[in-house]
């Protein structure tokens, strides 16, 4: 009786609950996610410095922006992409803002970009500081989470491993024939300088 009575107890102890077995089926795939991503974050993507599509002419002009006038025409570009939850904005710094998704929360992210100018008159982003609500992340993984989920124009293209977004400005959607490359971004001066020009198409 007694015998019998032990054994009921061990088969009682050795049956698992359902929320153990979930909650171990759970924690296995965040962690395949997380090295999945991490995964992803660790391949480069190759980025070709474009020349700029404007032929050489006489007819090239110089165009001298402000930061409102930037992110106008930052507006205007983004606003056919479908782009809602992502935001670029040019004050001291250059910021883009979004919202992501982890272990079941939304979260606010915002990142610090720092411009620079590539020697075809192209425009690097490359994200120097981040916030994700408390959370610690590392750029690159929510870079790589951005990618995914950030349907990008054509003319940008998202490095997560370089923690970079490059700006190809021969692939900027210009009408009546015109094409522009970057010259000088400050933002310490409030300068923004693009060269335009008839595009080698139009000659």
């Amino acid at each position: 009786m007694v015998n019998s009575q032990l054994k009921t107890k061990d088969l009682v102890k050795g049956k698992k609950s359902p929320w153990f077995w979930a909650f171990w089926v759970l924690f296995v795939m965040l962690i395949l996610s997380a090295l999945f991503v991490t995964f992803l974050a660790s391949q480069n993507v190759e980025v070709i410095d474009q020349k700029s599509k404007i032929a050489q002419t006489d007819a090239t002009f110089d165009v001298s922006l402000n930061k409102k006038q930037v992110n106008a025409l930052v507006a205007h570009y983004l606003s056919d992409q479908h782009t809602d939850n992502y935001q670029f904005r040019v004050d001291q710094n250059v910021m883009m803002y979004g919202n992501m998704q982890a272990l079941g929360q939304n979260f606010r992210f915002g990142v610090i970009l720092i411009p620079e100018v590539t020697e075809n008159g192209n425009v690097i982003l490359t994200a120097k500081k981040m916030s994700v609500g408390n959370m610690s992340l590392p750029i690159s993984t929510v870079m790589t989470y951005v990618k995914f989920h950030y349907h990008a124009p054509d003319f940008v293209t998202i490095n997560p491993k370089k923690k970079q977004f490059f700006v190809n400005m021969s692939k900027l959607p210009v009408t009546k024939g015109m094409s522009f490359k970057a010259k000088k971004i400050n933002l310490v001066t409030d300068q923004f300088i693009f060269e335009g020009g008839l595009s080698d198409d139009q000659k």
